[in-house]
């Protein structure tokens, strides 16, 4: 507890976030060097409450939450709109860069696994592709047409001549022909977001975008948690977050299909 109190009173003041991960760094080092939890000492913050699955089903189970932590806000990630998916596109000019983009926009891809894509890991004649997710975990996923055809045109006319088995390798500079870095890509966006006006764009709103729009036209979550790599359908729901639009409109189309209520006359 002095511990959280002696963050809080720094300026500026670490975000809740940043706190609970401190708070999980210690206990990790602790349990590493002493091989068991931290004991609660005189101040017990154990308790026990009751939780369904994810999807709400099931019997409640008891579950046991140890530790302190603080409480932290629910972070909302707001997808881009069509119009803004559309003008941070146009900005784009090059091939690779076209294919780096949508490939988060069409497929959902996290930016470190479309850094990590070789160019074995294409299937370019079945449309498919291999991606290497969290925990070292493979999936399979469709490589939409649009997205096969610019990844063509890459390879035969931008990839400069290389030994770098990576897929998506630096064009000029340096760096040419050499695998393209996080740094490099956040360096890509940054100058794109400027480029464009739509100051948000970044790989995990992408990301998230393509999430959105599955939902909204109607996937169903397990398959979504395939396309995203996700190991936790919970994780999948976190993604799933409806704008009021989107509910007024599912709303409107359920009343569209339910049995009509037959209202009296008024005489």
């Amino acid at each position: 507890m002095d511990y959280v109190r002696h963050q809080l009173d720094q300026q500026p003041q670490p975000t809740p976030q940043t706190v609970n991960h401190r708070l999980l760094v210690v206990h990790c080092l602790y349990r590493f060097h002493y091989g068991q939890e931290i004991p609660p000492g005189q101040s017990h913050f154990q308790r026990t409450y009751f939780t369904r699955s994810p999807l709400g089903y099931g019997r409640p189970r008891p579950r046991v939450a140890e530790g302190l932590r603080l409480r932290q806000p629910q972070r909302v990630i707001v997808p881009l709109s069509a119009e803004e998916v559309a003008q941070f596109w146009n900005s784009f000019r090059t091939f690779r860069d076209l294919a780096l983009v949508g490939l988060m926009l069409l497929d959902g891809l996290r930016s470190c696994e479309v850094l990590a894509l070789r160019q074995e890991d294409l299937r370019l004649a079945e449309a498919q592709l291999w991606v290497l997710g969290k925990g070292n975990q493979q999936r399979l996923l469709p490589l939409p047409q649009e997205i096969s055809e610019v990844l063509e045109k890459y390879l035969r006319l931008e990839r400069p001549f290389t030994n770098s088995s990576s897929l998506f390798v630096s064009l000029k500079g340096r760096r040419r022909g050499r695998a393209m870095t996080p740094a490099g890509l956040r360096s890509l966006f940054r100058h794109h977001r400027l480029r464009s006006q739509i100051t948000h764009a970044n790989p995990h709103r992408l990301r998230h975008t393509f999430g959105a729009d599955m939902v909204r036209n109607g996937i169903s979550i397990p398959a979504l948690q395939h396309l995203m790599g996700h190991s936790q359908i919970r994780t999948t729901m976190l993604y799933v977050q409806l704008a009021p639009q989107d509910v007024w409109r599912e709303y409107a189309r359920a009343v569209a299909k339910r049995t009509r209520l037959a209202l009296p006359e008024v005489s």
